[in-house]
């Protein structure tokens, strides 16, 4: 393999130069395994975030000294834990937890939680955390108390403003009482939870900005669905800019309720919400802000079509830039009702119909989608469709495939 040209310059340009670089521009640059240029110094790749599973200082057995310790910590604000494998030692994280060395961390990151239960039980003791994420792939029931007891663990970080938890099972909505305490917290993002017992811990996050909830998760729905009155304890909550519910069945206007009308809303997605009532589009018709909306579910979803009396609440939106709806309407001429959403760029549709021919496309471009004046995008998923893109004109028509569960690009 070549060597980079950087390897080339005189030491003090280059190393004022990797500052800049992120690990992957590390990796691109052919950097990261160069001996040349004594990247095994770590003062040199200090902004970048420290694997805990990699440093030495972190395992038992593995020699170390105090300066090296101090070398490897100058500057370090993000923590990662990424190999659930790993062997590390309580005994030292806790002599570097309680001695100061990880003061300056303000972000950690935490893959396969609990094989790491009394590790993150001593870095949530960590005066300067401001981030927190924790994800776990186990489907075994038998973890489930284990990671709520992980999840409990986090009591004591007042300065927390951004919290981030995603199980692949379900765990009780009861071990979430520890975040009544966290009213610094202006993002918080749930998957795998049972939110029918755990919503009511979330009435005090009166600076929350950003919320991302799903009933449970990809792989199992609990059996208890969270009721209107449940999300009315969320009414207090009136600086959400981005709201994410998913998994939220039977929802209406009265769900809606604590963000509607609503100045400040500028984001909301509701995927896979079944059986959603059409009170509900009137409701997001009142938040004025709104510019991006998704409601997005899959083809096997129990979902009714929405009217076009509905359909219509959205033109108040005078700034709504995106928008999504899979599967509740019934073909593209439904279309049409979204005449008058003037600001409208990206629309992204699905239906149930099988393909498009070519004399309905004809109709799409020519007669329906010159309705909407701003339009540049049109997206027309399908759950078997192959995926391709053509232009009629300004407008670019992506034809791609949707399944339940499955992660698209939509904005």
């Amino acid at each position: 393999m070549t060597s980079s040209p950087l390897t080339s310059l005189p030491y003090n340009q280059w190393s004022d130069i990797i500052q800049f670089l992120s690990a992957d521009d590390l990796k691109s640059l052919r950097l990261s395994g160069n001996r040349e240029m004594d990247l095994s110094e770590p003062t040199l790749t200090s902004h970048l975030q420290l694997r805990m599973d990699k440093c030495p200082f972190f395992t038992k057995g593995r020699p170390c000294t105090e300066g090296m310790i101090r070398r490897w910590l100058v500057n370090r604000t993000r923590l990662v834990l990424n190999d659930g494998t790993a062997t590390l030692c309580a005994i030292r994280v806790s002599y570097l937890v309680r001695n100061g060395y990880l003061d300056g961390i303000t972000q950690i990151v935490v893959m396969d939680c609990h094989s790491h239960r009394h590790i993150i039980a001593l870095l949530a003791t960590l005066p300067n955390v401001e981030s927190f994420k924790l994800m776990d792939q186990c489907t075994n029931r038998d973890i489930q108390d284990e990671l709520g007891a992980i999840v409990s663990s986090l009591d004591r970080l007042n300065m927390l403003q951004s919290l981030d938890i995603e199980f692949d099972c379900v765990v009780s909505g009861r071990y979430l009482a520890f975040i009544e305490g966290m009213t610094r917290l202006k993002h918080l993002r749930l998957r795998g939870f049972d939110l029918s017992q755990g919503i009511k811990h979330m009435r005090t996050l009166s600076s929350i900005e950003s919320l991302h909830l799903c009933h449970g998760n990809f792989y199992s729905s609990p059996e208890q669905d969270i009721k209107e009155q449940d999300l009315l304890d969320l009414i207090g909550l009136n600086k959400v800019r981005r709201l994410h519910l998913e998994g939220f069945d039977c929802l209406g206007a009265s769900g809606l309720k604590p963000f509607s009308p609503s100045a400040c809303i500028t984001d909301l997605v509701l995927k896979h919400c079944q059986e959603m009532d059409d009170s509900c589009i009137s409701s997001i018709g009142e938040m004025s802000s709104l510019k991006s909306l998704h409601i997005i579910n899959s083809v096997f979803d129990d979902v009714e079509y929405f009217e076009s009396e509905s359909i219509e609440h959205l033109k108040k939106l005078k700034d709504l830039k995106t928008l999504s709806i899979f599967y509740c309407m019934v073909d593209f001429f439904d279309i049409l009702d979204l005449k008058g959403c003037d600001a409208l760029e990206t629309l992204n549709v699905a239906f149930h119909s099988e393909g498009t021919s070519k004399e309905e496309l004809d109709v799409l471009c020519n007669t329906i989608l010159p309705v909407l004046p701003a339009l540049k995008k049109v997206r027309i998923f399908s759950d078997d469709g192959m995926h391709h893109v053509m232009h009629r004109g300004g407008l670019e028509i992506e034809f791609a495939r949707f399944n339940f569960g499955d992660l698209v690009e939509l904005d």
